[in-house]
């Protein structure tokens, strides 16, 4: 499939309609390109999307009606191709509905769209779900962009920092060795806005944060003003993961999460799981911006 490409003054992209996968975010005004390289040796992924699912299924499946249906983590859209519905110079829609394929891991008829706008020095991410079937929908949703870290030639990682726009006491949640949530959790801030970058950061993996107050982070420089904005109103969660020892960082605004160690087998008991009646359509949106 060929790459779409988007353009304005500000930034250019390109979007991979299998899995409607964002590949590259370069800031036209000083050329530097803020997309991780998914080196292969670390992850070998950009920005998946993650739909119907966040995160881990309790033992791989998923329980409809009754009967069990394999899904992996995050979802299938990553491997799925999308149709290219709309597009312009600087605005792209992709859809994926239901087919073979995807009924064999989730019995719905679905129509999921994607849309990627530029303004100005933003990219916004639209999420689009229509229920197409007759029977109720349910699903989870979220982004998983790896932003490079150094911006370009600017310092070493761990010159970065997440800085919140608002102070905040938070904890994160913790995941046993198959990705689930095992009740634990650990503070992270006290009536802080910031997280210093390091590598040992993620040694237990994401940094996973149910209902945060604050819908807007970033990464930047701790000693210098450019920074990579992420708006994620509409996603009461928010993970923050890395692979030690690569040069990127993930903001993930999430509906949804993986499952606990003692989750119950139906579908609908998913956290924050959305429902949708016959002909019924959700919308959600984040944006990431590039200040100077």
């Amino acid at each position: 499939m060929q790459m779409i490409t988007l353009e304005n003054d500000y930034l250019s992209v390109n979007i991979n309609p299998v899995g409607a996968e964002l590949t590259n975010l370069r800031d036209k005004r000083d050329g530097t390109e803020h997309m991780w390289s998914a080196d292969p040796k670390f992850w070998p992924r950009r920005a998946p999307i993650l739909f119907p699912c966040v995160g881990e299924s309790r033992d791989g499946k998923i329980q409809v009606d009754g009967t069990d249906y394999p899904m992996g983590r995050h979802g299938f859209t990553r491997l799925q191709g999308f149709e290219t519905v709309e597009q312009s110079a600087n605005k792209a829609t992709l859809e994926l509905t239901e087919n073979e394929e995807t009924l064999k891991h989730y019995p719905f008829q679905f129509t999921f769209r994607i849309t990627y706008a530029l303004e100005g020095n933003s990219l916004i991410h639209q999420f689009e779900v229509i229920n197409s079937g007759e029977k109720q929908l349910g699903f989870q949703l979220g982004g998983h962009p790896a932003f490079a870290v150094p911006f370009g030639e600017n310092g070493v990682y761990s010159h970065y920092e997440i800085r919140f726009d608002q102070l905040i006491t938070i904890d994160r949640h913790l995941l046993d060795a198959n990705g689930l949530y095992n009740g634990e959790t650990r503070n992270v801030l006290s009536d802080s806005d910031t997280i210093g970058l390091s590598y040992e950061l993620f040694n237990e993996d994401a940094l996973v944060f149910k209902d945060i107050p604050s819908k807007q982070v970033w990464i930047q420089h701790r000693n210098s003003g450019k920074r990579l904005q992420v708006d994620y109103e509409g996603f009461p969660h928010l993970g923050i993961w890395s692979k030690p020892g690569a040069d990127y960082v993930c903001i993930e605004p999430w509906i949804g999460c993986a499952d606990s160690a003692d989750q119950p087998a139906d579908f609908f008991s998913k956290d924050r799981i959305v429902e949708l009646g016959e002909g019924e359509i959700f919308s959600a949106s984040f944006s990431v911006s590039l200040l100077a």
